[in-house]
């Protein structure tokens, strides 16, 4: 029996069938979901924002001692630098500014991921030491898009929606537009290429660094002094782990020495926003040598 009539037209339904099958395929992958709300937040900053006012680079790969570290969206204005952190994600979101990790419920399902201010903290502070800027300039925002809800309170900074109201919302002019402009060269000038090579060595680089196995830094960074800033009480200590959050405000906090005092010499955690916020968190040793968190006002 002759059975290439019959063959024939599955073969030729197939050949319409699996190409749609690998787009489903890919429309699950957590790659196409992150491209996608880069995309949306992309389309919503440029149509919304004044460009003459916002300027937009995205997907901005800086190198860093550790390999590199990718930001989805720099947003720079004379109202200051809008470091921000996008998540694609549906379920409910549940998570602590001060924790790690926070985590993602779908029905009886559990997906833990890193708490994304501590994530977005080490963009903030490659950006300030690339740019030799202060704190008060630079202002980190985390956007969640898709179908999810927050099940625990959130700072004013980690939002669902609001994005454009948020960055309006910062009026106060703390850039020049000569600054402006050489923020936006600087950043232009020290990125990686903007292309699949470079998103490949950076994820390549991103499991090395989780998986803790050895990856050549790029190049040795030091943070710049700032002209004409009167020296603060503390001095500031380069991180390798992400920071905790602020206890008062959220805002992701920074590895500080007492330089005068009876605490001289020891370190602490200190608020990024500090004057406005003066939160802390002590570090304290314990007899293995790790160190211990202990909340202060």
């Amino acid at each position: 029996m002759d059975f290439t009539a019959v063959i024939a037209p599955l073969l030729s339904s197939l050949g319409y069938l699996l190409p749609l099958l690998l787009i489903a395929v890919l429309i699950k992958t957590p790659w196409f979901k992150g491209m996608v709300g880069e995309w949306v937040i992309s389309l919503g900053l440029r149509l919304l924002l004044d460009q003459r006012e916002y300027h937009l680079l995205k997907d901005v790969t800086l190198p860093i001692p550790q390999g590199s570290t990718q930001i989805d969206h720099v947003i720079v204005s004379r109202f200051g630098i809008f470091v921000i952190e996008t998540k694609n994600m549906k379920g409910w979101i549940v998570g602590n500014p001060a924790h790690k990790r926070w985590t993602q419920h779908i029905y009886r399902r559990r997906h833990s991921f890193q708490n994304p201010l501590h994530q977005n903290h080490l963009h903030m502070m490659t950006l300030k030491s690339l740019l030799g800027l202060a704190d008060h300039q630079l202002h980190s925002v985390i956007c969640f898009i898709g179908d999810c809800t927050f099940k625990t309170p959130m700072p004013d900074n980690v939002m669902h929606r609001g994005l454009i109201r948020h960055i309006k919302g910062k009026t106060t002019p703390v850039l020049t537009p000569a600054e402006v402009i050489r923020v936006v060269e600087t950043i232009q000038q020290e990125r990686l290429a903007p292309n699949w090579q470079t998103h490949r060595q950076h994820v390549a680089q991103l499991k090395a660094r989780h998986g803790e196995a050895p990856c050549k830094p790029l190049f040795a960074a030091t943070e710049p002094e700032e002209k004409g800033k009167v020296p603060s009480p503390v001095t500031r200590q380069p991180l390798d782990d992400p920071s905790p959050s602020c206890p008062r405000c959220g805002n992701a906090m920074v590895l500080r020495t007492a330089s005068r005092g009876e605490n001289r010499g020891n370190q602490f955690w200190g608020c990024s926003g500090y004057p406005t916020c003066r939160g802390m968190l002590t570090l304290a040793k314990t007899r293995h040598g790790a160190a211990t968190q202990d909340t202060r006002a």
